[in-house]
């Protein structure tokens, strides 16, 4: 059941763009949208830590505020924003590939701020997943089928996601758990981008147009649900292989853009996809990086912690 919970998230973030396409069509903006995503998520997450654990609300320094002004500032609203971008000028398959160039950025990055090793398995991620960069934007053929924009959009959206396990990662070092993680991400978010929208206008739209229903189905269905199965499928599996089978989501994306939107298909198009998304795969068989084992044995020490503190407070 592990690997069902995951394979779901993995179809729920594949929606992402179809649900993307339909709401831009009624005059919302990428970040307009993201604020609707950002404040019913935060809304969820408010109730579920209310009747887990109050204190997860609370912050160990004040200063650790910056982590999460980096994992939903700098990374989930960057990447978000770049993600609806990139569908929006290209298409939902090729937005989800270029998405799917984060996993190989974390390592470059991690090489740098972890001090891992370069490794001939890293060499060959890394040009595989530039072969197949290559292969669907069609650089290699002389016939670039994006335009700069939305190939540097495309890219900021891998490089944003990238950052969020770089931030992550070194809030969980302090300690926090993931569902803490995750709220204060969406509450910076949300407040960040409530000074760049205007809020009335967002919700005058929504009501004028009768979309209601869409916009909430569209946080929950791609936020809200995704992330419990995944986080479900987490407990029962090591998250190397809960993110191979989490890679279904731009398969998903790219045979809806092909279904629902008529988006066209190469074979030089196939093969980048299988190459981006076999160099997902490589990279998380057999030994874990440096930054997941880390990542992997704070989580575990946080639970320990707070089994030890639970035991202690029924004694």
């Amino acid at each position: 059941m592990a690997y069902v919970w995951i394979l779901i998230a993995g179809i729920c973030w594949g929606l992402i763009g179809l649900f993307t396409k339909a709401i831009t069509r009624f005059g919302l903006t990428e970040l307009e949208i993201l604020f609707v995503k950002g404040v019913v998520s935060v809304l969820f997450l408010t109730i579920v830590l209310m009747i887990r654990d109050k204190k997860s609300f609370r912050l160990k320094k004040k200063g650790d505020i910056l982590y999460f002004v980096g994992t939903g500032i700098v990374s989930f609203t960057f990447f978000s924003w770049c993600y609806m971008k990139a569908i929006n000028l290209t298409s939902v398959g090729i937005a989800a590939v270029m998405l799917y160039t984060a996993p190989t950025i974390v390592m470059l990055f991690s090489i740098v701020l972890f001090q891992e090793k370069m490794t001939r398995k890293k060499a060959l991620v890394l040009f595989m997943t530039l072969c197949g960069c290559g292969m669907i934007t069609g650089l290699f053929n002389g016939k670039l089928m994006l335009s700069p924009m939305g190939l540097l959009a495309g890219l900021g959206s891998g490089i944003g996601y990238a950052l969020y396990s770089i931030f992550g990662t070194f809030a969980l070092r302090r300690g926090y758990q993931s569902l803490t993680i995750s709220f204060y991400t969406f509450l910076l978010a949300s407040v960040f981008m409530a000074f760049c929208v205007n809020p009335i206008h967002v919700v005058q739209e929504i009501t004028e147009a009768g979309q209601w229903p869409l916009s909430i189905l569209f946080a929950v269905m791609t936020t809200v649900i995704p992330y419990l199965c995944y986080t479900k499928g987490l407990s029962c599996l090591p998250a190397s292989k809960a993110s191979v089978t989490a890679t279904i989501e731009p398969v998903v994306a790219a045979v809806l853009g092909i279904l629902v939107f008529k988006e066209s298909i190469t074979l030089a198009k196939i093969g980048g996809i299988l190459l981006v998304v076999g160099a997902v795969v490589l990279m998380n068989i057999g030994k874990p990086s440096q930054s997941v084992e880390i990542a992997e044995k704070i989580e575990s020490q946080n639970d320990e912690n707070k089994k030890q503190d639970e035991k202690s407070a029924l004694s």
